[in-house]
């Protein structure tokens, strides 16, 4: 089309059309030309080349007032153009354009006579430059070149300052000077043969490294040049230096005085404490007290410059508390809780441990009032006493700032080791345990009394307990270990290790071998008397059942005959089996204790040397009184005793099984003798509860003969597992007999998807053991899956356009170029960077964002080099003053208002994250650079959709949020408007999606938003050290897990592994394969 006809054409429009169309073409003229700037942003970025480590704005004016000067307004600075020249031989042509001799197109480009400030003194506004720092000089229109640190700070007299010039022939940006602010070097006058300050080709040549040199490119030729250079309408100097990102973390605790531990590692510090120059990203933090329990720990984002506060609230040790939620029941009856574990109090303590429950009854103690007891001084053993704890046994009724205030005959105890259960409505039910050996009376009663302090609500007392050790009797040596607690349990239906809210955990280590006998007692409270169970122990793999010996006022007492199963180390998980036709019971597990009884002779463990610290003072006391204790009534005490060998014979308690029973009828029916059976110590209870005492089938007077064998039942759950005795040829499915001479076996249970299962069995007659396997991987589809043990890293997908790219995350060169899958990066902030080398130099051939790694997902990072982008920098605030949380364009992680970011200029949005709703603020378009958006109120309706995947199970993310739903599923709370939705699954390959969710008084949006999930070939990889504990770093990328550490999904090929302990670093080449263990060891001693 000619200009004639162009011209013809437009006056055939409608004169509107045309007056629109002009209009059109100048508000487009205006969208590309960028006015001259008057204020210079200053910004010194940290290594990772996206967290800004201080930043500064100025203007010209303020330039002019407050830093040095450069240039009086009167001289001329010169740059110099292409030196346009042809040589057939290419070294020659090189140096004729390089034009060494500056005398050519140079008076041509003259800068005129202008003034400004270096780039120097604006960069030491921000703290300057190191010597292995670079800069970037940025214009308003996007135009950018680098510079390194010499060409700033080291400059030659040939090459002269950098300076941006905002004054030429004494105009202004705003009154003139169109291209101002501008870069001009104020080169010397040595070099040209003018004698002007001239900046020549061949100076920039000699100057600075042949990265920063610049070049004007026509077709497959080019031509060096300085104006090129001299960047017109500078907005932005950027500093990218080598400083990590550091900030700081408070950490505080109360009580305080606890030790600090950053990413699994000691501190060395204690709280209150602030840990400075901490690498910006995401750490752990926890703390650790003697007499306390390990609080969960924290994990923090740390900003550079910032000061993250973390407080930890300790619970003193052998404390548990319920979860935040309400304590409802589970199907199996147990609460929604942490598991109950006992703190170990007393370890081998010598002599006879008695127990003693004062007369009385369940009371329930109102504000202001008291409680009294009498425990008489004719219940205690005639003999001296090596220790005694008094136990007060508390249940849910009153907050734990309202302590309950104890009197012992008119004297305080002192202060209680308090173990603490507390309830989601700020109730507690407490054990508090007193050492009360100097205390203890043989000649007077002990009073004790309970009060309520006025203000406080009503809670429940139970009559309380006296634990006792006094000396051997000197026919059998007794040793015991004491566990305390305070728990709220239900009866089970049947023994499973998931159901970990209803399990009481007590482990007793350094148990000695050669013992005689064991038994576990058991005291727990009953807050009603609805329900009923059968108390039962799981000791070392093999279900016990165990029997009540004392159950009365609410407080029950039960005892377990574990001389077949104690070991060593000795693991401990009491439940109670609910019983059938009867309301689950409900139980306060308190006490637990184990006496081993081991024949005279054997050496005996010095209690006063091992356990001083762990129980407190130890006194002798010598009874004043050794009368008999009172006949059985209601208004007695009632005394315990554990039910061990008492003669010192060597052969173990009888196990008083169905089966054993049967096995003895059918003995004495057939008039043989009862292996391994003669008399039986039995336990000694007075009191107001029956015993329910142990049969006792009488055999005939016969000698003891174990020379047919004992039998021996195993059963297994769930049964059907091979069960063999080590040694011995004879494999049997359970549930299965074996016949064995007296002695020590061990015992081996293994079925396939279970793990092997072995315990020590003491055979002195018959007897009857049930093994419980554990599933692989710790899950049994017949039970609740129990979610796997949080993980510190994840993935993440990156994705260039255009693809093929060189890559680097958080500053580590990748050899693989996008798109890229890494699996294995710490969980939170990772620095990514693509390259295009094809870019000319100045336009922008790197990008650089910040990704958020979710742990035990993959996530996908984008970086986008064909899409043109104009940030801008808005503010975002919540009008209320509020810090509310958002995302921005739907990734993560979470922001806070108020603050301010650069987002791109068009299409842009936040996703406010609340409880369960995502709800969309756009951006629009039409907010400028520098403005400020007010989030808005809401009132709008919220929406679901269904979400799937194939294949299912895949984690939802919702505007980069975790949903908590995996595919199918329904997500709800969306509000109307953009939403991005990206689904995860172990193995595959992220996938995402904009949605958007149209205005509508329906709930729930039509169609269903499908993906197809993509696998990438991937191994495991085990990684190992010796010593353990290594940090993993793998690709030079830190994982945030310690050795020994076994990773799926890592992408297949080959990788470098790096182990860091302390100051010592190892790294090796290893090759992960599909299909493969790929174990690595490495040794750092």
């Amino acid at each position: 089309m000619t200009r004639n006809s162009l011209i013809t054409f437009h006056a055939n429009l409608h004169p509107l059309l045309l007056l629109l169309m002009i209009s059109c073409v100048l508000v487009g003229a205006s969208g590309v030309t960028s006015a001259a700037t008057t204020e210079i942003r200053v910004v010194k970025y940290a290594a990772d080349e996206f967290t800004i480590l201080t930043e500064k704005t100025v203007d010209y004016r303020w330039m002019e007032k407050n830093l040095r000067v450069y240039g009086d307004g009167f001289t001329h600075y010169y740059h110099q153009g292409p030196v346009f020249v042809d040589d057939p031989d290419p070294v020659k042509e090189e140096e004729l354009r390089w034009n060494p001799d500056e005398d050519t197109n140079v008076q041509e480009k003259d800068m005129g006579a202008v003034k400004g400030t270096s780039v120097k003194d604006l960069c030491d506004l921000v703290g300057g430059m190191g010597s292995e720092d670079r800069v970037k000089i940025r214009s308003a229109d996007g135009w950018s070149m680098l510079f390194a640190y010499k060409n700033v700070y080291e400059y030659s007299s040939r090459e002269g300052p950098i300076v941006i010039c905002w004054s030429k022939n004494g105009m202004f940006p705003d009154t003139g000077y169109s291209d101002g602010m501008r870069m001009v070097w104020f080169a010397d006058t040595s070099t040209n043969p003018w004698g002007i300050h001239a900046f020549g080709n061949y100076d920039w040549h000699e100057a600075a490294d042949s990265e920063y040199w610049y070049f004007y490119h026509s077709g497959d030729e080019r031509y060096p040049t300085t104006t090129g250079l001299s960047g017109q309408i500078v907005s932005e100097i950027l500093i990218y230096s080598q400083e990590e990102p550091a900030g700081s973390i408070e950490v505080t605790s109360t009580p305080a005085g606890a030790e600090i531990v950053l990413d699994g590692e000691e501190t060395g510090e204690i709280t209150p404490f602030t840990l400075v120059d901490i690498p910006a990203g995401s750490h752990t933090v926890s703390v650790q007290k003697d007499g306390y329990l390990d609080p969960i720990e924290e994990w923090v984002d740390v900003s550079h410059g910032v000061v993250v506060p973390v407080h930890f609230n300790l619970e003193r040790e052998y404390s548990v508390t319920s979860s935040s939620g309400d304590l409802a029941p589970t199907q199996d009856g147990g609460y929604v809780s942490e598991q109950i574990s006992f703190g170990l109090v007393a370890t081998a303590i010598t002599g006879n441990i008695s127990l003693h429950v004062a007369p009385g009854k369940r009371q329930i103690c109102r504000s202001g009032q008291s409680i009294t007891y009498l425990i008489p001084p004719d219940s205690l053993p005639p003999s001296s006493f090596a220790w005694a704890r008094l136990y007060l046994f508390s249940d849910a009724g009153y907050t734990h700032e309202q302590r309950i205030e104890v009197g012992i005959n008119g004297m305080s105890p002192g202060t209680p080791e308090r173990s603490t259960f507390r309830l989601p409505d700020g109730k507690v039910t407490e054990t508090l345990a007193f050492n009360v050996t100097r205390m203890l009376r043989t000649d007077a009663p002990m009073e004790i009394s309970a009060r309520n302090p006025p203000g406080g609500n009503e809670w429940t007392l139970y009559p309380p307990l006296l634990l006792v050790v006094a000396g051997d009797d000197g026919d059998v040596h007794r040793e015991n270990w004491i566990s305390e607690g305070a728990g709220l349990v239900h009866a089970m239906k049947e023994y499973s290790y998931q159901d970990l809210p209803n399990l009481t955990v007590s482990d007793f280590p350094d148990i000695r071998t050669g013992l005689s006998g064991a038994e576990l007692q058991a005291v727990s409270t009953i807050p009603d008397d609805g329900g009923a169970s059968s108390p039962m122990a799981f000791q070392n793999s093999v279900v016990i059942p165990g029997e009540y010996a004392h159950n009365h006022a609410g407080i029950w007492v039960s005892r377990y005959n574990v001389t077949g199963t104690v070991s060593e180390y000795t693991h401990n998980e009491l439940f109670w089996k609910t019983t059938p036709g009867r309301d689950p019971a409900v139980i306060g597990p308190r006490i637990v204790i184990l006496t081993v009884s081991y024949p005279p002779g054997l050496s005996t463990t010095d209690y006063t040397s091992k356990n001083r610290s762990a129980i407190g003072p130890i006194d002798t006391l010598s009874p004043v009184s050794e009368s008999p204790p009172p006949s059985p009534s209601t208004s007695a005490v009632t005394t315990i005793t554990p039910d061990l060998i008492g003669n010192g014979r060597e052969e173990a308690i009888r196990d008083d099984s169905f089966f054993s029973r049967i096995w003895e009828v059918l003995f004495w029916l057939l008039g043989m003798p009862i292996p391994g059976h003669g008399d039986q110590g039995q336990a000694h209870v007075t009191g107001d509860s029956p015993k329910g005492d142990l049969p006792n089938v009488e055999s005939p007077s016969h000698a003891p003969d174990s020379s047919s064998g004992y039998p021996l039942q195993v059963s297994t759950t769930p049964p059907g597992a091979l069960v063999s005795i080590r040694g011995g040829s004879d494999v049997q499915i359970s549930p299965a007999t074996f016949v064995l001479p007296g002695g020590e076996y061990r015992l081996a249970a293994e079925m396939d998807g279970y793990l092997s299962c072995q315990t020590m069995v003491r055979l002195a007659g018959p007897q009857e053991i049930t093994l419980v396997l554990t599933p692989e991987g710790g899950t049994d589809e017949s039970l609740p899956g129990e979610a796997p043990e949080r993980s510190r890293h994840g993935g993440l997908l990156i994705v260039t356009y255009p693809g093929d790219l060189e890559l680097s995350v958080d500053n580590q060169q990748m050899e693989r170029k996008s798109p890229l899958m890494l699996y294995g990066l710490k969980e939170g902030y990772h620095t990514v960077k693509a390259t295009r080398p094809s870019a000319s130099a100045g336009k922008g051939e790197t990008l650089i964002t910040r990704a958020w790694v979710y742990h035990d997902a993959l996530a996908i990072c984008e970086l986008d080099f064909v899409v043109a982008r104009l940030d801008r920098r808005i503010r975002i605030t919540d009008p209320s003053g509020n810090s509310t949380a958002f995302t921005l364009n739907g990734i993560y992680p979470l922001l806070r208002t108020p603050v301010t970011l650069e987002v791109p200029g068009t299409g842009s949005y936040i996703t406010l994250i609340g409880e369960s709703t995502y709800t969309n603020i756009p951006i629009q378009d039409g907010l400028a650079d520098g403005s400020e958006l007010l989030l808005p109120t809401y009132n709008g309706n919220y929406h679901a959709i269904s979400i799937e995947s194939a294949p299912s199970g895949a984690e939802i993310f919702m505007d980069g949020a975790r949903t908590g739903n995996t595919t199918p599923s329904l997500v709800r709370g969306l509000s109307e408007g953009t939403h991005l939705v990206m689904v995860s699954l172990p193995g595959h390959l992220p996938t995402h999606r904009v949605i958007s969710i149209p205005r509508t008084q329906e709930e729930y949006i039509k169609g269903t938003v499908s993906f197809i999930l993509e696998t990438y070939p991937s191994g495991p990889l085990r990684v190992e050290s010796v010593s353990a504990g290594a940090a993993i770093f793998i690709d030079g990328i830190a994982t945030g897990e310690k050795t020994p550490f076994s990773f799926t999904g890592i992408p297949i090929g080959t990788h470098e592994l790096t182990l860091r302990s302390g100051d010592t670093t190892r790294s090796r080449d290893i090759i992960v394969r599909p299909d493969n263990p790929n174990r690595y060891i490495v040794h750092l001693l």
